[in-house]
């Protein structure tokens, strides 16, 4: 009999916005009025982005001029006495009070106070600069770093506090740099990348000392920012090289990007406001653009597997979990340099990774990964190279499938041993010989598809595990060879690129059911040796590999799978290619091994948030 909700279904939540993990990943950038006079290296005050004031600027020349904003349009109000560009400000001033200090016209240490209708020379800055940190307010204000016009490169570490009156020496940045992003108050402020080169440091200033803390995800510099304290930051576009729209926000720990700017910018804009509602002005070259950042006061929160109704652009929409940032960084050295081999585990401190060619040495090696180093284990029964394993399959049970045992001749095999935590022991072969094979699932769970056999063939063969014995599953759309594969069980894998001929490589997924294999969204980009880790088919990584016969450059490319789709994220530090492996998922993985040049033991390990999206349902 059917219930209630099986007639009447369930109540879907309508939201005016959608939801978002954060007050700030819920903000937006919209247009503003444009500037009178555009410039750009200009300074900047305003805790709100509807009374802000500008200053100074190069328009291409030094520029005196000074500009108010109302919220809607900005209009000229007394110039500076002294025309500058690169000049720092009280960026937490007001229309009505706040400080503009340094500058370019040449290097000036030059200090003007504002009192809501001129300006006024005041006491100078003990070491003349340019483009030096923005912090504070009229009465207590603080700036740091910059370019002090001599020598080369001519950045200084120097920081200096203002008590309304005159200027004293502070203690220092620990690395000299000018043109940073940031700001805050005398007593709480942020340094963050900066030029001396291009950097992504980032230094927090406790009212005392600065102390290095968590670096931007990038180097940046040039571009605009605005700060309360030294835990709440926003700092928008610059140079990371080029011009970049991107937006972070720091709570004190993190950087978390946000909604970009509409127009990639640098030139050290003018900013002003808090990481809730501020604003950018200006850029280079001589730019007139403003554009306002709203924050909403409330956010509704973003969860996996919500269902709403979206009232504002009339939409029903839901949120899923995806990849959408990550970083690879250097991970232990592998105990032997090899190539060709296979891998599985559960995560980045616990991976497995079995057989491969060892150049002089045999193919049964086996090593495991504890998130710090690799240990040598018991070895396979059988060495091989060019073997497939069940990545989802845990550092203490996971199986081998088929293979290379020698490589002249090339000997194709279709055996099978399965891992304990401790030992190999041979399990029952697969019913058909391979190399090259992908597999995902875990022991009890698991599955293998494609490969190449003996003559020159590419297979589209598939075979189910159970944890006993092979079974012939569905054959694939197309065949595929040294093809990247990752999913939960023998009803839950995808098959991402790899090669369809003996000179091209795919772009083609699909994915298995347990019944059948559909093709899902491309790659961005065909490659071969290519790896895969993902906990269930619809999360996951692909990641390395080659592309190009006959050279086959090997690549340093991660793709993220947020199960509709693939979007490139943080490529390796080197390309490496002919089978790497380890173990891991999406979010948490290792890559060791292979070949960048020459057999190489080094690896990388990979981490990444998970995010919730919101889909568009159609």
């Amino acid at each position: 009999m059917a219930d209630y909700k099986g007639i009447k279904g369930f109540k879907v939540q309508s939201l005016t916005s959608d939801p978002a993990a954060s007050q700030m990943a819920g903000g937006t950038w919209s247009a503003g009025g444009a500037l009178n006079t555009g410039r750009s290296a200009l300074g900047g005050s305003g805790t709100s982005p509807t009374t802000p004031i500008v200053m100074g600027g190069a328009a291409p020349a030094n520029s005196a001029t000074t500009e108010t904003y109302d919220g809607t349009s900005w209009t000229e109000v007394n110039d500076l006495n002294t025309a500058r560009h690169g000049n720092a400000s009280a960026q937490q001033g007001s229309q009505s009070a706040t400080l503009t200090f340094g500058g370019h016209g040449p290097t000036t240490g030059i200090t003007e106070s504002w009192n809501g209708t001129s300006w006024t020379e005041v006491n100078d800055m003990s070491t003349s600069r340019r483009k030096s940190l923005s912090v504070g307010i009229q009465g207590a204000a603080l700036t740091a770093g910059g370019h002090t016009g001599s020598g080369s490169p001519g950045a200084t570490v120097n920081t200096e506090t203002w008590n309304g009156t005159s200027w004293s020496e502070a203690n220092n940045l620990n690395q000299s740099r000018e043109s940073m992003l940031g700001g805050g108050l005398q007593s709480s402020a942020i340094a963050a990348g900066g030029d001396n080169p291009d950097n992504a440091l980032v230094e927090s200033w406790n009212g005392t000392s600065w102390t290095e803390t968590t670096d931007l995800p990038a180097q940046r510099t040039q571009g605009g920012g605005t700060a309360t304290s030294n835990t709440a930051a926003l700092i928008f576009g610059g140079s990371g090289p080029g011009s970049t729209a991107a937006a972070l926000a720091w709570n004190g720990s993190t950087w978390t990007e946000v909604a970009d700017l509409s127009t990639g910018i640098d030139g050290n804009t003018g900013s002003s406001g808090s990481t809730t509602a501020a604003l950018s002005v200006g850029g280079s070259p001589a730019v007139t653009a403003t554009e306002e950042w709203s924050a909403p006061a409330a956010f509704n929160p973003i969860y996996e597997g919500q269902v709403y109704y979206n009232t504002t652009s009339n939409a029903l929409k839901l949120t899923k979990t995806s990849i959408s940032s990550g970083a690879w960084a250097s991970g232990g050295t592998m105990n032997q340099a090899r190539l060709y081999f296979a891998g599985a585990g559960t995560s980045q401190s616990a991976s497995i990774a079995f057989g491969g060619a060892i150049p002089g040495g045999d193919r049964d090696y086996t090593e495991m990964y504890n998130g710090t180093s690799w240990t040598e284990v018991a070895d396979l029964n059988t060495g091989r190279e060019q073997l497939g394993g069940l990545t989802a399959g845990s550092s203490s049970a996971t199986a081998t499938v088929g293979g290379t045992s020698l490589q002249s001749p090339v000997t194709i095999v279709d055996t099978t041993e399965e891992w304990n935590g401790t030992s190999w022991t041979a399990g029952n072969n697969i019913s058909y010989s391979s190399y090259k094979t992908q597999g995902a699932g875990t022991l009890t769970s698991g599955i293998a598809f494609g490969g190449g056999a003996d003559p020159w063939a590419i297979l589209d063969k598939s075979a189910t595990y159970n944890g006993t014995t092979w079974s012939e599953a569905a054959d694939m759309n197309a065949g595929k060879v040294s093809a990247a594969g990752f999913g939960a069980s023998s009803s839950d894998a995808i098959c991402a690129s790899g090669e369809n001929t003996s000179t091209a490589q795919s772009v083609t997924c699909e994915k298995f059911d347990g019944t059948t294999w559909t093709e899902v969204g491309d790659n961005n980009t065909g490659r071969q040796h290519i790896k895969g880790r993902g906990a269930t088919a619809s999360f996951g990584i692909v990641v390395g590999g080659s592309i190009g016969a006959p050279t086959y450059a090997a690549q340093t490319l991660t793709e993220a799978w947020n199960g509709t789709s693939w979007t490139e994220v943080a490529d390796l530090s080197t390309g490496v290619t002919a089978g790497t492996s380890g173990g891991g998922t999406g979010v948490s993985a290792i890559y060791g091994g292979g070949n960048d040049g020459s057999p190489t033991a080094a690896s990388e390990e990979w981490t990444a948030p998970i995010v919730n999206e919101t889909v568009t349902v159609s």
